[in-house]
């Protein structure tokens, strides 16, 4: 039989064992616990990115807003009293001829166009005894038929012509040669030949017409 010291001794060396292998254990487990495979995390997919911002055109103040309409400049107005008389320059005397082309020996019409192209209404002495067609030679150098010639002069026609306002007056033509009293014609042969209207001194630009 041992004696019990020694029994004792034996007993704290099992405790002892016992508690150290427990600090291992315990110290075991927490380092395989730290040690564990990390929590994976999910990948993001490719296609669940938010798209790009789209570009949203800016518009500059200089050009949203329209700019004010430019003031209209202000219409002439007529002085108190009567329409003045039309200046030369704000008359406008236009010749025409019917047919650009007729046969020789029939009668041609022509006709004489006044118009006011000024701004404002005026008065004007447009009479026949103002009025005049005359025809001439391609070259516009020899006078052959004068209205003046064959049909009266007199007569007094003072109008007051607005802006725009066109007058007109025609007559037939026999296709001849005139004279003063209108006593002698020569009928004229195939050819061109230029017409030009006058009023009151202010002739037309020549007009070419033909016979044929």
């Amino acid at each position: 039989m041992h004696p019990s010291s020694v029994y004792w001794r034996r007993r704290a060396l099992a405790m002892g064992g016992s508690l150290i292998a427990l600090v291992l254990a315990v110290w075991l487990v927490g380092a395989l616990i730290g040690r564990g495979d990390p929590v994976p995390v999910a990948p993001q997919a490719a296609t669940s990115s938010p798209p790009p911002p789209r570009e949203t055109p800016v518009v500059s103040s200089s050009s949203s807003t329209t700019p004010p309409p430019a003031p209209e400049p202000p219409k002439p107005t007529l002085p108190p009293g009567p329409p003045p008389p039309c200046d030369d320059a704000q008359v406008a005397v236009v010749a025409e001829v019917d047919q650009p082309s007729t046969p020789a020996g029939q009668p041609v019409g022509f006709t004489i166009v006044v118009s006011n192209t000024g701004p404002l209404p005026c008065a004007k002495e447009i009479g026949r005894k103002v009025r005049e067609l005359v025809v001439t030679t391609a070259d516009g150098a020899t006078p052959l038929w004068s209205s003046n010639d064959c049909f009266a002069t007199e007569g007094s026609e003072v109008r007051v012509m607005q802006p725009a306002e066109r007058f007109t007056y025609g007559l037939r033509w026999p296709g001849s040669t005139s004279e003063p009293g209108c006593a002698k014609h020569t009928r004229l042969g195939a050819g061109d030949y230029l017409l030009t209207a006058r009023v009151a001194g202010k002739a037309s630009d020549p007009v070419v017409f033909r016979l044929t």
